[in-house]
């Protein structure tokens, strides 16, 4: 909330599961009063849920992205694609620990080929 207090219109913060900083521990009601807040000085809530998800996972992580929702959250940044298969009403964004690798599967190791290393992929 201080970075409301001091002009921000935006903020991220990571819940208690799912996020890169687990000790982070910010429980949904801690959001959903962030969001009361941020809203009230038509600020932005970003919510981290930047981790691979395990198959086993995946229905909590569902479940986190609907309380999520519920509360207001105006965007999730994501790392694992596979939440983007959950409908959810606010806007997904790549985290940026999301991979940008070709969804070819890597048979070699990078070459390099002048400043830029490219990926040799199977056909």
């Amino acid at each position: 909330m201080a970075a409301i207090d001091h002009g921000a219109d935006a903020v991220y913060i990571g819940a208690q599961r799912f996020g890169a900083r687990a000790a982070a521990g910010n429980s949904v009601a801690d959001i959903a009063r962030l969001c009361d807040y941020a809203h009230q000085f038509h600020a932005k809530v970003y919510v981290t849920v930047n981790t691979i998800i395990y198959d086993d996972e995946l229905e909590d992580t569902y479940r986190l992205l609907d309380e999520l929702s519920e509360i207001g959250v105006d965007a999730v940044l994501v790392q694992d694609m596979a939440l983007t298969l959950h409908p959810s009403p606010f806007t997904l964004h790549p985290s940026p620990f999301t991979s940008t690798l070709p969804p070819k599967p890597i048979t070699a190791p990078p070459r390099r080929c002048g400043g830029c290393a490219t990926w040799a992929s199977a056909a």
